[in-house]
């Protein structure tokens, strides 16, 4: 069934696990995430970033994963995963989304939290559910201790007057993750989340989850992060998958090689569903 995802973190928040939310870029890819859930019983977020789209268009893209996820026995959220405007939130929101990020976090936070608002007034009217972010989570990151660029984490007292500004749903971190590859080894400041989840008062999530380590993620759920995103270890295991098949069948047919991309999207979020003790919840 769809739902709006406040109503899957909230519980998350009650339960002690994080929902994993799966930026997909196809129905093929779509409905591995949403088998794996259905089979593991778990609650989850697909995530759709509105460029993403390109394939196909980003209202058929939308529909098509609505269609797959509206009958299923278990909770879904549909996600539009960094908006980057007023306008293709409003997108978002005509095409059927059940939920919406506006990221304006490289923005000074004033004009974060007055975007986000506006975006909050009309998603809420409609009773969608608002993803804002405070702090910046960049990409690939040198893990040194040294080399991390801690002026862009989240500041507790920021992350606190943009909630209560702003009414979103659920908040953003920066707290050491990055999106895509690193460059090195991560290193989350579990000092930093603590204060956060002690001081915000709706779920946290956690972007840039991929390649970051099971270990590294299992601290951060059990450090507060309810939501993690996930993308780049399913789309690096699906090119995988892809190569080894044409390593062994040269004459291999695109069919093949979308079964076998769409085998390392149910492989991959299936892991973390596990990982972030979704599984069984739904």
């Amino acid at each position: 069934m769809l739902v709006p995802m406040k109503g899957l973190l909230d519980t998350a928040q009650q339960g002690g696990y994080a929902v994993g939310s799966f930026d997909v870029v196809n129905l093929e890819t779509c409905r591995a995430v949403l088998d794996q859930a259905v089979e593991l019983r778990s609650p989850v977020i697909i995530a759709i970033p509105e460029h993403f789209g390109a394939l196909c268009g980003f209202e058929e893209l939308v529909a098509g994963v609505s269609r797959l996820a509206a009958p299923l026995p278990i909770p879904v959220a549909t996600l539009l995963d960094h908006g980057r405007t007023y306008e293709s939130c409003l997108r978002a929101l005509r095409a059927g989304l059940t939920s919406v990020m506006l990221d304006c976090s490289v923005l000074p936070l004033a004009e974060n939290i007055a975007n986000v608002r506006e975006v909050v007034k009309a998603a809420h009217a409609l009773g969608v559910s608002v993803e804002g972010e405070v702090g910046h989570v960049g990409r690939g990151i040198v893990a040194s201790e040294e080399a991390l660029d801690h002026t862009r984490f989240t500041e507790v007292g920021e992350a606190v007057e943009f909630v209560r500004a702003t009414g979103v749903d659920a908040l953003a971190v920066a707290v050491g993750t990055a999106h895509g590859l690193y460059k090195g080894e991560p290193k989350i400041e579990f000092e930093l989340l603590d204060r956060l989840t002690a001081a915000v008062p709706v779920p946290l999530v956690l972007h840039g989850g991929s390649s970051t380590g099971d270990e590294r993620l299992r601290g951060a759920v059990e450090h507060g992060i309810r939501k993690v995103n996930i993308f780049t270890d399913m789309s690096v295991q699906a090119v995988a998958n892809m190569q080894q098949l044409l390593a062994e069948e040269p004459r291999a047919t695109v069919l093949n090689l979308f079964g076998v991309s769409k085998q390392a999207f149910a492989d991959v979020s299936g892991h973390y569903m596990h990982l972030f003790g979704s599984v069984g919840r739904a």
